[in-house]
C-alpha cells in the first residue's frame, strides 16, 4: 500500500513535536511537513502534495482551522482534512462537518483514534472520533423513537446520499447526470421538508434515517482517491 504523506498543522511546536514522533513510528506513514498556521499550512500543502492533513481548529493568528479547511477543499480537494480538536460540542463538531472534512478527532482521544483516523481514506462518510459516536448513537436512538418520518423522493434520497459521501454539487450532478441547477433544487426541496439548510444537519438525517451507514472506525485508504 502506498505511504500516506502527512502534514501537521497546529500553533504549538511541542503538539506537533509529539505527533510527528508518534506517527512516524507508525509503518506506512510519513510526516512531510509541520506548520504553525493556517496561511503556512496552504502554502505547504501546495507544495508537498500530502494525502492527509491533520489540523488543530483554534489557532489564534491568521486563519483557524475550519476556515483553513474551506480553503483546502477548494483548492486541493484530493487532499483529506483531519480536524484535531479540543471542542467535542456538538456545535463545534457540525461546523467541521460543514466545513467539508474528512475527519474529526478529539485531544483527549489516544494516538490510536488519530492513526484510525488516518487511515480511514475516502469511506462513505467523514471519521469521528468512536467516543462521539457511541454517545451520537445512544442520542439517535432516542430521537429515532419520536422522529417524525419525512418523505423523500427517491431522486432527492439520492442527492441527500451522495451529500452525505461528501459530494459536491457539481461531482452530485455528473453522478446522477442532471445539471448543477437541478441538482440545488433538490436540496432546497431537501432542505424545506427537513427543516434546515444546515449540510451537518442534513448528513446526521442520513445517518439516523438509514439511507447511509454511520461510519466505521479504521477503513481502509483508497489511494487512487
Amino acid at each position: 500500500m502506498p505511504e500516506i504523506r502527512v502534514v501537521i498543522v497546529d500553533d504549538h511546536a511541542l503538539v506537533r513535536q509529539g505527533l510527528r514522533m508518534i506517527l512516524n513510528g507508525i509503518a506506512g506513514i510519513r510526516v512531510v511537513g509541520e506548520c504553525a498556521s493556517g496561511e503556512e499550512a496552504l502554502k505547504v500543502i501546495a507544495r508537498e502534495h500530502p494525502d492527509v492533513v491533520l489540523m488543530d481548529v483554534h489557532m489564534p493568528q491568521g486563519l483557524d482551522g475550519i476556515t483553513t479547511a474551506r480553503h483546502v477543499r477548494q483548492v486541493a480537494p484530493g487532499v483529506r482534512v483531519i480536524m484535531l480538536t479540543m471542542f467535542d460540542d456538538r456545535l463545534h463538531v457540525e461546523k467541521m462537518l460543514d466545513a467539508g472534512v474528512a475527519g474529526i478527532v478529539f485531544k483527549h482521544d489516544d494516538a490510536q483514534e488519530i492513526v484510525e483516523a488516518i487511515h480511514h481514506g475516502r469511506s462513505d462518510c467523514p471519521y469521528i472520533s468512536r467516543r462521539w459516536n457511541v454517545e451520537r448513537e445512544a442520542g439517535c436512538e432516542r430521537q429515532a423513537r419520536g422522529r417524525v418520518d419525512v418523505r423523500l423522493s427517491p431522486r432527492e434520497a439520492e442527492v441527500l446520499v451522495l451529500l452525505a459521501k461528501g459530494y459536491t454539487n457539481r461531482e452530485i450532478a455528473d453522478a446522477l447526470h442532471i445539471s448543477v441547477k437541478t441538482v440545488e433544487t433538490h436540496r432546497q426541496h431537501i432542505a424545506r421538508r427537513l427543516g434546515t439548510t444546515s449540510r451537518a444537519a442534513l448528513i446526521r438525517y442520513a445517518y439516523e434515517s438509514g439511507l447511509v451507514d454511520p461510519p466505521l472506525p479504521g477503513g481502509p485508504i483508497d489511494a487512487n482517491a
